[in-house]
């Protein structure tokens, strides 16, 4: 299925999206991961049917404006970009699905905006990581650190792009060359002679600051929609406690463990069951 670059502008910056299907069917907008870009929905999304699909470039990440100097990236941000994306195409109610961090971040719009989400996919992950509330300073240090340090640093360069798909490939969550390949023909830009990460460096900076377990779980008591959490049995995930303790405390939320890694809706192995529970949930 051939697919739609659409370019919105939303609280000054020019977010990206990739979109599939009808543009009068019902829509789903879709959530990548940390590092990754809407690409990561190449496969899933022309599987799921009858729907139109705008899988996000959060910014930072793809063809997305980068947040202005010297500011950093919060994971709440995000929520004003989702809920301003939906606005800007005129998306009253709409379906959400993320995939890891954007499961996360689909977890705090569904939550503070549950009138607007008909129903909500969470693809390994719910909500993001949490500290107690007397972490707090040691975490905002080290954020102020790592601020200075990353406004020094300079982007890797890649004398091809095999290599960056290769390194992509072998990073946090291994998956496929395929797969790499994928989210790598976005993600990469020319820089020189070779090839460099479009995203954002200050992406990969220490929060400033963190939810506690307590507040994820005011967003999860919100989530009264139809909820599906969808689980690789390969993932680095596959033994993570919280995901499930999290997931039990969502009111309407049912459960699917599929073969896979972490990124089992992008891998060619293992998307099509992924569809299948998916168009299975839309469908009721």
């Amino acid at each position: 299925m051939m697919f739609e670059e659409i370019r919105v502008q939303v609280n000054g910056l020019e977010l990206a999206a990739k979109q599939w299907g009808d543009p009068d069917a019902p829509a789903i907008i879709a959530l990548h991961g940390w590092l990754d870009n809407a690409a990561s929905y190449d496969r899933l999304a022309p599987a799921l049917k009858d729907h139109r699909v705008i899988a996000l470039d959060f910014a930072g990440h793809g063809f997305s404006s980068h947040r202005p100097d010297g500011v950093r990236y919060h994971t709440i941000d995000n929520v004003d970009d989702v809920i301003g994306l939906a606005d800007a195409l005129g998306l009253q109610q709409f379906i959400l699905i993320g995939h890891s961090m954007g499961a996360g971040i689909a977890t705090y719009v569904a939550g503070s905006f549950p009138e607007r989400i008909s129903k909500l996919v969470l693809i390994e992950g719910i909500g993001s990581q949490t500290n107690k509330g007397e972490e707090a300073p040691r975490i905002l240090r080290k954020a102020v650190d790592d601020l200075r340090k990353t406004n020094a640093k300079r982007k890797p360069v890649y004398e091809t792009r095999e290599d960056a798909i290769h390194t992509r490939a072998h990073a946090i969550g291994v998956i496929s060359v395929d797969a790499s390949t994928h989210i790598c023909n976005r993600g990469l830009v020319p820089a020189g002679e070779g090839f460099t990460w479009r995203s954002d460096p200050r992406l990969k900076m220490s929060s400033a600051i963190r939810l506690t377990e307590e507040m994820v779980t005011a967003y999860l008591q919100q989530l009264t929609m139809p909820v599906l959490l969808i689980r690789g049995r390969h993932s680095f995930f596959a033994t993570e406690k919280t995901l499930q303790d999290r997931a039990d405390r969502i009111p309407n939320c049912r459960h699917a463990l599929l073969d896979g890694n972490h990124h089992l809706h992008l891998e060619a192995e293992t998307f099509a069951p992924v569809a299948d529970s998916i168009n299975a949930f839309l469908a009721e």
